[in-house]
């Protein structure tokens, strides 16, 4: 007879689950099984794989990660392996024995004998709308690509890289605003809300997994040679997204007057060749009305006491505000 929670439905039995990851999306996973009553048998940490054993012990103790301080927080069993490709991992899997392992933001390829192990596989919560921005760091793609959504995709894990067969997935629209951490803060947030009901939809067989259709695929690597410089013969649309698109992991830096500079943020003035709606700032710079006048990379105005210049794209303007 299957154990029942208090607030279930009798068709709802519980799953006993490992959950696999790192910041963010660790924690959505854990808070979202917990919140419909699944009982979470261990967590596999991304510390472990990071530090050697002495180094993480001392780290443990007088500089703990969120992740580990969450994990305790939840008294959750903090799995002990080096690696999800060590035989120490796949000995904790077997001992623990659970109906399901989830993952969230792990960059580690899992062998297929602990694919295999549990009853309902392994599944990973990418932050995309798979198939497309397969890889790392999809937020910053999303964002650096002019997506107008994106969304978060269960698949199951088949010993590629976001290529398993979906079984949830859900979209939303992309801030003109919104940078690649508060992206991934949103994609969390959503991924916590789907985690119990794709755990209750596989339990009680819901769900028809949906191959990939490899037609849209893409795979993005990242991060990729000068990912933080910024060209002006690309538009003030493209600069502008991949300054934001790169925070908060880090700055992108230019070239202004024959010096380099770290941005700290960026603004369109002029869209694609376009004025855009930015109040009153072509009225207040006369230099950029008539920007049609200078190159791509041309400083057309430089605030020293505010750290900021107005540069011409290859299509359009962009304010930066440097460091």
């Amino acid at each position: 007879m299957p154990i029942l929670m208090e607030g279930r439905s009798n068709y709802e039995a519980i799953m006993n689950i490992v959950i696999v990851g790192y910041d963010k999306m660790l924690a959505a996973l854990i808070s979202g099984a917990k919140f419909k009553g699944h009982n979470i048998v261990g967590v596999f940490r991304i510390d472990r794989v990071r530090y050697s054993k002495p180094a993480l012990f001392f780290k443990d103790i007088f500089n703990p990660s969120n992740d580990l301080s969450f994990i305790k927080s939840h008294k959750l069993y903090d799995i002990k392996a080096d690696s999800v490709k060590s035989k120490a991992f796949l000995d904790e899997i077997k001992r623990l024995n659970p109906d399901i392992i989830l993952v969230g933001s792990w960059s580690e390829k899992f062998p297929l004998d602990v694919i295999n192990f549990p009853k309902y596989g392994v599944v990973n919560c990418h932050p995309s709308l798979l198939p497309k921005h397969r890889g790392a760091n999809p937020y910053f793609w999303a964002i650096y690509s002019g997506d107008e959504k994106t969304g978060v995709t269960f698949h199951l894990m088949d010993g590629n890289f976001d290529t398993g067969k979906i079984l949830m997935q859900a979209a939303f629209k992309i801030d003109e605003s919104i940078t690649g951490g508060e992206l991934r803060n949103k994609a969390a947030k959503i991924a916590e809300l789907m985690t119990g009901e794709l755990l209750d939809d596989i339990k009680n067989n819901k769900i028809i997994p949906v191959i990939q259709d490899e037609d849209e695929a893409t795979y993005d690597k990242y991060p990729y040679p000068d990912i933080d410089v910024v060209d002006f013969l690309e538009s003030a649309k493209k600069v502008y997204d991949k300054v934001r698109a790169l925070k908060p992991w880090g700055y992108c830096s230019c070239v202004l007057n024959g010096r380099v500079y770290r941005i700290e943020s960026a603004r369109i003035l002029v869209y694609d060749d376009n004025p855009s709606f930015c109040g009153s700032a072509l009225q207040d710079m006369p230099k950029v009305a008539d920007y049609h006048s200078y190159k791509p990379g041309d400083v057309i105005e430089f605030y020293s006491d505010k750290k900021m210049a107005v540069v011409k794209c290859v299509a359009g303007v962009v304010e930066i505000k440097v460091l």
